[in-house]
């Protein structure tokens, strides 16, 4: 029992976040399985590094639409962005983490 709860805490420390959360902005469109995944990826990652996701609907926008319909999903984070289609977790997290 009591390495259980050893464990247990340690993993509490290791997963409890200091600092600022990175914001990041996920570019997707409604009923797009490709970006529901992305953002479900974002989740997992955010359990090791702290994120903030805005979630942008391109089609509310007409000119976010030109631009990214059929680049979605994109991440972007201030000027830098990426295309997050066929990316792992891993890929992910090595993009974020260069932002630093």
């Amino acid at each position: 029992m009591r390495g259980d709860l050893r464990r247990a805490l340690a993993l509490v420390r290791r997963r409890t976040h200091r600092g600022p959360p990175l914001r990041v902005r996920l570019l997707e469109k409604p009923d797009c399985g490709l970006c529901a995944e992305t953002f479900r990826a974002l989740r997992r990652i955010g359990l090791d590094v702290p994120l903030d996701i805005e979630r942008v609907d391109i089609t509310s926008d007409p000119a976010l639409f030109d631009r990214y319909a059929l680049r979605i999903p994109v991440l972007i984070d201030g000027a830098r962005e990426i295309e997050t289609a066929g990316l792992d977790d891993a890929a992910m997290l090595r993009w974020l983490r260069a932002t630093d």
